[in-house]
Protein backbone atom coordinates (compact mmCIF):
# COMPACT_ATOMS: atom_id res chain seq x y z
CA UNK A 1 0.00 0.00 0.00
CA UNK A 2 1.43 3.20 -0.84
CA UNK A 3 1.56 6.10 1.97
CA UNK A 4 0.59 9.19 0.89
CA UNK A 5 1.73 12.15 2.95
CA UNK A 6 -1.26 14.78 3.69
CA UNK A 7 -1.35 18.65 5.32
CA UNK A 8 0.70 21.95 3.93
CA UNK A 9 3.73 21.32 1.95
CA UNK A 10 6.94 21.95 4.37
CA UNK A 11 8.86 25.09 3.46
CA UNK A 12 10.92 23.92 1.30
CA UNK A 13 8.44 23.56 -0.83
CA UNK A 14 8.18 26.28 -2.79
CA UNK A 15 7.80 25.66 -6.68
CA UNK A 16 5.69 22.62 -6.06
CA UNK A 17 2.36 23.06 -7.12
CA UNK A 18 -0.55 22.44 -4.77
CA UNK A 19 -3.65 22.35 -7.31
CA UNK A 20 -3.91 19.76 -10.16
CA UNK A 21 -3.50 21.12 -13.51
CA UNK A 22 -6.17 18.84 -14.79
CA UNK A 23 -8.66 19.51 -12.31
CA UNK A 24 -9.44 21.74 -9.42
CA UNK A 25 -8.73 19.06 -7.01
CA UNK A 26 -5.47 18.88 -4.76
CA UNK A 27 -2.35 17.57 -4.59
CA UNK A 28 -0.57 14.99 -1.95
CA UNK A 29 3.10 14.40 -2.00
CA UNK A 30 3.71 10.57 -2.40
CA UNK A 31 7.49 10.70 -2.29
CA UNK A 32 10.60 13.26 -2.60
CA UNK A 33 13.39 11.94 -4.14
CA UNK A 34 17.18 13.90 -4.56
CA UNK A 35 18.14 14.46 -8.04
CA UNK A 36 21.49 15.73 -9.83
CA UNK A 37 22.59 18.84 -8.66
CA UNK A 38 20.79 18.99 -5.44
CA UNK A 39 17.35 19.10 -7.54
CA UNK A 40 13.54 17.16 -5.56
CA UNK A 41 11.70 15.19 -7.65
CA UNK A 42 8.44 15.61 -6.17
CA UNK A 43 5.70 13.08 -7.19
CA UNK A 44 2.71 14.21 -6.28
CA UNK A 45 -1.06 12.71 -6.80
CA UNK A 46 -4.28 14.59 -6.94
CA UNK A 47 -6.54 13.44 -4.88
CA UNK A 48 -9.86 14.00 -6.79
CA UNK A 49 -8.88 12.44 -10.55
CA UNK A 50 -5.73 10.11 -9.24
CA UNK A 51 -3.59 12.25 -11.73
CA UNK A 52 0.26 11.64 -11.34
CA UNK A 53 2.66 14.86 -11.87
CA UNK A 54 6.66 15.27 -11.39
CA UNK A 55 8.00 18.54 -10.15
CA UNK A 56 11.92 19.42 -10.25
CA UNK A 57 12.27 21.42 -7.64
CA UNK A 58 15.86 23.18 -6.93
CA UNK A 59 15.93 24.24 -3.08
CA UNK A 60 18.83 26.03 -3.39
CA UNK A 61 17.38 28.34 -6.03
CA UNK A 62 16.54 32.02 -4.41
CA UNK A 63 13.16 32.90 -4.28
CA UNK A 64 11.70 34.37 -6.57
CA UNK A 65 10.52 38.48 -5.88
CA UNK A 66 7.00 39.37 -6.39
CA UNK A 67 6.20 40.82 -9.79
CA UNK A 68 4.64 43.99 -8.11
CA UNK A 69 6.63 47.47 -8.73
CA UNK A 70 8.83 48.11 -5.60
CA UNK A 71 8.13 50.75 -2.74
CA UNK A 72 10.10 53.32 -3.12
Amino acid sequence: MTYIETGPFPRTSRGVRSQCPDCPGSLAVLRVMGGRAGTEYWALRCISCGGIHLDIIDPLAPRPEHDGASAA
